[in-house]
């Protein structure tokens, strides 16, 4: 009996929540959803009527949580131009670009290189043009400047990256207190060299110009060409002189520079002089592949995997291509030692940023593709394949051994590549002038004078 009435019980409790009279009620229950929509239902409730229970049909209208259908996203093409494929290929790129897809699935990235040499020519006709690429590559340092003046590149300032730079990243794309590029890695140029050359030849790793030319000789004299120069790339004639300056020039003189931009300074009758004479003197001395001016950067590269050459003086990016074409060498690298015996300093750099364009008409996409890029996961992807150091705090890339051992010369000293610190307009004049002296047809000095009078133009 004591069951009956507490079944009773429950069944009139019920029912009082769900009803107050005998006619139907509606109940409302509110509660806080994302999305939501107004339902009127019927649902049985049981209560006592004249001490019978009865169940009976009710209308209850209440609100519900409704899930959205998942949104269309309006499809995306965004466009990629920079010179990663002249030293990098494209699979690490397109790599890169197939996961970013698979993060916004809407949004594809079209990839188009260019030659290091012809890059900046093409860059700036595009954006002069009102042709810019959605997001494209900027050489670091005075050489964006004019393009951040004209209003071509994005304010990416507010980034969340930006914190994250380490301080000479941070630098190369400051201008006006504004960042205007991501800096995705940092590069070292020295003389590569074919480890077991020099161990079959007994040498070792020259420590100052005289040891230097000395193990050219004899390499030489085993029939090896010592140093590969593929001076049909325009960017390729710089490196030697860029390997030379830091000691030559920057660590007696840091503000040579600044003197030239006060008007105090010349290449004429700098070390200047004297690095080109040098420089020149490798090759009357035998020391280069017999035709540097019909040789580009691709041979040079061929001439060292196929063990025609001992030493290449270049950045460690082309370790890559190296690694590519002769992954069974082993390789070693050291600070082109331009000193008579004081402490060698190396030509160290960011090597270059990615910028966005002012006028894209996908920013946020465009902003989210930087984003990626500086995430360690991808960096490390980039940094690995490129055989490059990072420019971000955290990015803990697989450091090639060769590149690696540039890291003690590298705490020793160093200076950013020259161009990175000039007006624009001389380092086209400088590449130009260095193809014209080895051809004969311009002597040291007037290539000199020439700069000189680039410098004169782009700063008065």
């Amino acid at each position: 009996m004591k069951n009956k009435y507490l079944v009773i019980s429950l069944i009139i409790l019920l029912a009082a929540l769900a009803l107050a009279a005998c006619a139907p009620q509606t109940v409302e229950v509110t509660r806080v959803v994302t999305e939501t929509e107004v339902v009127t239902e019927q649902v049985e409730v049981t209560r006592v009527v004249e001490g019978e229970v009865v169940t009976e049909q009710v209308e209850v209208t209440r609100v519900v949580e409704v899930q959205p259908e998942p949104e269309e996203m309006e499809p995306i093409t965004l466009e990629f131009y920079h010179w990663f494929g002249a030293d990098l290929g494209e699979t690490t790129i397109k790599q890169i670009d197939g996961l970013f897809h698979q993060l916004y699935p809407n949004v594809t990235v079209e990839f188009e290189t260019a030659d290091t040499a012809t890059f900046e020519q093409v860059i700036n006709t595009r954006l002069s043009a009102n042709d810019a690429p959605d997001v494209f590559g900027v050489f670091p340092g005075t050489k964006f400047h004019p393009q951040a003046d004209a209003g071509f590149l994005m304010d990416l300032s507010d980034q969340a990256w930006v914190d994250n730079l380490l301080e000479g990243g941070k630098f190369s794309a400051t201008y006006n207190g504004k960042v205007y590029g991501y800096p995705t890695d940092a590069n070292v140029i020295g003389v590569i060299y074919n480890k077991q050359i020099f161990a079959d030849l007994g040498l070792e790793v020259p420590t100052n110009w005289d040891e230097f030319l000395t193990v050219c000789e004899t390499i030489k004299a085993s029939g090896v060409t010592p140093i590969s120069l593929g001076l049909q790339s325009a960017w390729v004639t710089q490196l030697i002189p860029y390997a030379m300056a830091p000691s030559a020039i920057y660590r007696d003189t840091n503000d040579f520079d600044a003197q030239m931009y006060a008007g105090e300074a010349t290449f004429v009758g700098s070390p200047w002089q004297q690095m080109m004479e040098d420089y020149l003197a490798l090759g009357d001395a035998g020391y280069f592949n017999s035709d540097a001016l019909g040789t580009d950067y691709n041979l040079s590269t061929d001439l060292m995997a196929n063990g025609e050459a001992a030493m290449l003086v270049q950045g460690n990016w082309a370790l890559a291509a190296l690694a590519d074409k002769a992954p069974d060498v082993e390789w070693g690298m050291f600070p082109l030692p331009y000193d008579s015996g004081g402490d060698v300093w190396v030509s160290a750099a960011i090597g270059g940023l990615l910028a966005i364009s002012a006028d894209t008409a996908h920013p946020e996409a465009a902003k989210n593709y930087l984003d990626f890029w500086a995430s360690p996961e991808v960096q490390e992807i980039y940094l690995t394949a490129k055989k490059a150091f990072p420019a971000s705090k955290g990015v803990n890339p697989v450091l090639d051994p060769a590149a690696a051992e540039m890291i003690p010369y590298m705490q020793t000293g160093t200076y950013p590549f020259l161009d990175q610190n000039w007006p624009a307009g001389v380092q086209g004049v400088m590449l130009e002038g260095i193809q014209s002296v080895f051809a004969g047809e311009l002597t040291i000095e007037e290539m000199l004078q020439e700069m000189d009078t680039a410098w004169a133009d782009a700063t008065e």
